[in-house]
């Protein structure tokens, strides 16, 4: 289970502490819209084929904090089963991520399930500073503005390069959830598709996971 987790967390982008938002390229991430979407191929770790959606599937406020239901869903191609995740997140954008509210999964056929209350404590650190793409912001430098050919067309995009990390990601904040092509030592993504009216892949009540206890 934790290793779902870890890949569902990888997989949001740039999911950053707020200490980080002063980073060079921290002003291009905003969540989009509810019901957008974009679509995303590549390697991930230099051996796992990624295919993976990303959405704003709801929004709602708590406690007078505005959230938003990010959506990652990505095709198993050795289980031949879709896998979906979705987090509870700050409304304002991917460098609120240790703000993550609850977490909601369904694996193929299998039931949803949720994860929240003391668990989401435990685990809300590692969520935040899980992702494949935390190197595009973190300690980069921008090189320029530049235009970017991917899958889903032609972007005048802001290069950034990230010594630490060996990476050069392409960002452009008017493309959904920002990236639109991402390279480093262990992974190689690119922006394939972008649309609107998206909703949410999981129709059922989740229930909560076995022993953690009741939700808060």
């Amino acid at each position: 289970m934790r290793s779902s987790l870890s890949l569902a967390a990888a997989a949001l982008l740039c999911a950053a502490s707020p200490a980080r938002a002063q980073d060079a390229c921290a002003e291009n991430l905003k969540w989009p819209k509810v019901g957008t979407w974009a679509a995303y191929e590549g390697m991930y770790d230099e051996k796992t084929p990624m295919k993976t959606r990303y959405a704003v599937v709801g929004a709602e406020s708590r406690e007078g904090t505005d959230y938003k239901w990010i959506e990652f869903k990505t095709h198993d191609e050795k289980r031949n089963k879709d896998m979906v995740y979705q987090m509870l997140v700050p409304g304002g954008g991917p460098l609120e991520m240790e703000g993550i509210q609850e977490v909601v999964m369904k694996m193929g056929t299998d039931p949803a399930t949720k994860m929240s209350g003391m668990m989401m404590k435990m685990i809300r650190g590692q969520l935040a500073k899980s992702s494949i793409f935390k190197d595009i912001c973190t300690d980069a430098t921008l090189v320029g503005k530049e235009k970017v050919s991917v899958a889903a067309g032609s972007f005048n995009a802001k290069h950034y390069h990230s010594a630490k990390y060996e990476s050069d990601s392409w960002v452009d904040p008017d493309v959904p959830f920002s990236m639109v092509k991402s390279v480093g030592k262990k992974h190689n993504i690119a922006l394939t598709e972008t649309g609107s009216g998206a909703e949410s892949s999981i129709t059922e009540t989740p229930k909560e996971m076995p022993g953690l206890g009741p939700s808060k």
